[in-house]
This record gives C-alpha cells, sequence and structure tokens, in this order.
C-alpha cells in the first residue's frame, strides 16, 4: 500500500510539474487608465457636384432686308454697292454647366493620449473614449 502510495505522489508531482511547464511565460489581463487627451481627427472629402443655371443670352442675326419677315425691327446695316443687311437681335435661354468641388470634413477617428502606470502612451482610436480606456497589460519577465 505505501509503495502504491508513492507511485500516486510520483506521478501527481510529475503532472504537476507537466503544467506548470505548460504554463505561457507572459500573464495578459486588462486594466483601466486614465484618458488625459482625445482629440478628433479629421480628413476632407471632395464631392465633386454639377451645377446648372439658365442664362438669358441675345444674339444677332443678318440678314437682308428684303428676306427679313414683316414687321422685323433691327438695326440697319449698309453695305456699299450691294443689299442693306439688318441685324435682328433674339433672345434665347441658354443652359451652362459647371463642377463645383464640395468639400466635406469626415471623422477619421481620436487621437487619445492616456496614462498608466505613470506613463504617458498616445494611440489613435475609431472612437472617442471618455475618460477611461479599457487595455490590455501583458507581463512576461525580462530578457537579460
Amino acid at each position: 500500500m505505501k509503495r502504491h502510495h508513492q507511485r500516486t505522489t510520483l506521478v501527481l508531482a510529475a503532472a504537476g510539474c507537466a503544467a506548470a511547464l505548460a504554463l505561457p511565460a507572459a500573464a495578459e489581463y486588462a486594466s483601466w487608465a486614465q484618458v488625459t487627451q482625445s482629440r478628433p481627427i479629421y480628413a476632407p472629402i471632395n464631392n465633386p457636384q454639377q451645377q446648372c443655371w439658365s442664362e438669358r443670352v441675345t444674339e444677332t442675326e443678318v440678314m437682308r432686308i428684303d428676306e427679313a419677315p414683316i414687321g422685323v425691327r433691327g438695326r440697319v446695316i449698309d453695305q456699299p454697292g450691294g443689299h442693306p443687311l439688318v441685324a435682328v437681335p433674339h433672345d434665347r435661354e441658354v443652359q451652362r454647366c459647371a463642377t463645383v468641388d464640395t468639400t466635406r470634413m469626415q471623422l477619421q477617428g481620436y487621437e487619445v493620449r492616456y496614462l498608466y502606470d505613470g506613463r504617458e502612451y498616445t494611440t489613435r482610436l475609431p472612437y472617442d473614449p471618455g475618460t477611461r480606456l479599457r487595455v490590455n497589460v501583458n507581463v512576461q519577465p525580462e530578457n537579460r
């Protein structure tokens, strides 16, 4: 019986050592850090748009007086040795268009400064963390 007990103790001790060796060399846990500054980061985004409008333009049509419709008023242009001409103004609507750059500022994230264990760190986050920031802490032996 004593011999069986020694074997069991030895097996348990060996298993304990194997379990200890299987443990990772580093321990990781979560903690909280104090946020000292959170600054939004914006980037300009260009959104070109076409804008159109109507304009009234006056064009002048030049024709021979004898070909002009009856009642047309215009400025008579004398031509030496030829038929007199008439310059007739015509108003019409013309559509004009132009591409206009429209820039807007888009939020890209936040530059966050925080204190943990007496040291200051800076990171960029997609959200504003507020006054506290959850951080992962990794503890491992120092390599010398």
